[in-house]
């Protein structure tokens, strides 16, 4: 049994790679990531094939990850349920098909296209009138710090009216596992799909990110940015959960939430 007071530390500065795995940045926005090669070089010099490394604060799921992909058990907590449904929905994604990934974008997108075209162009009236058509979440009292004091404030109400439609379609999809990897998406396509979205200065509009992630509190634009959704749809739902199956996330063992689904590889993932 190897002991960890014989292993030779890292010495030399592992210099930071944030942005060049896909498999963390791109597909849904956290409030931290670590850099996923640092991690990785401490798994790689800490642990060995098989060895179960264990992230109690996992946040997005980056040590588990990181763990799985080089053959070890990853054990990931976070008092944080948005985390690990983060974490969950990536780590979910070597259960799925592209062919199941493919068929139900499909879906989602015939069940959906024409009604939110419609729903872009429709006036207050029309809108008062969809809202009753569509679930809702409970509209839910904010944090004393939020610039606005209830949930669905934080939408205008084109936004809410097409989440929620596009949130039913995604619940219909028959594939599980599918399914959960279109949840993924349109979990990261609301983060640009509301009142707290700070577009870039002097980039492209829908370049930015939500205040959630980069001040910690509901403050909403000074000029809101109404991205359409027929702009959505591709770049991020189409590249949330596709890019996925192709950037390394290509275990065969996982387990997630006390389920299992073991396959020749001794690595998984789990989420607590």
């Amino acid at each position: 049994m190897t002991q960890y007071g014989e292993i030779t530390p890292i010495r030399a500065r592992v210099p930071s790679a944030r942005q060049s795995a896909r498999r963390h940045y791109g597909v849904h926005p956290y409030f931290t990531r670590r850099p996923y090669n640092v991690v990785r070089a401490y798994i790689l010099r800490y642990s060995k094939e098989r060895d179960r490394v264990l992230d109690p604060f996992g946040g997005s799921g980056v040590t588990a990850i990181e763990a799985f992909l080089e053959n070890r058990v990853g054990i990931q907590s976070d008092i944080n349920p948005f985390a690990n449904f983060v974490a969950r929905g990536i780590a979910n994604l070597t259960r799925g098909h592209i062919s199941a990934y493919s068929e139900a974008l499909e879906r989602v997108r015939e069940a959906c296209e024409r009604r939110l075209q419609s729903i872009e162009h429709a006036g207050d009236d029309e809108l008062r009138r969809l809202r009753r058509t569509v679930r809702l979440p409970p509209n839910v009292p904010l944090s004393a710090n939020s610039d606005v004091r209830m949930y669905y404030d934080l939408f205008s109400p084109r936004q809410l009216v097409s989440l929620a439609l596009l949130k039913d379609a995604i619940d219909r999809v028959p594939d599980r596992y599918a399914g959960r990897g279109m949840l993924l998406a349109w979990s990261a396509a609301l983060t640009k799909l509301n009142k707290t979205f700070l577009s870039a200065e002097g980039r492209a509009e829908s370049r930015g990110g939500s205040s959630v992630f980069s001040i910690y509190r509901y403050k909403i634009a000074k000029k809101p940015v109404e991205l359409p959704f027929s702009r959505i749809r591709r770049t991020e739902a189409t590249s949330l959960t596709l890019i996925y199956l192709c950037s390394g996330i290509t275990g065969s063992g996982t387990r997630l939430g006390g389920t299992s689904g073991q396959g020749s590889s001794s690595s998984a993932a789990t989420c607590a």
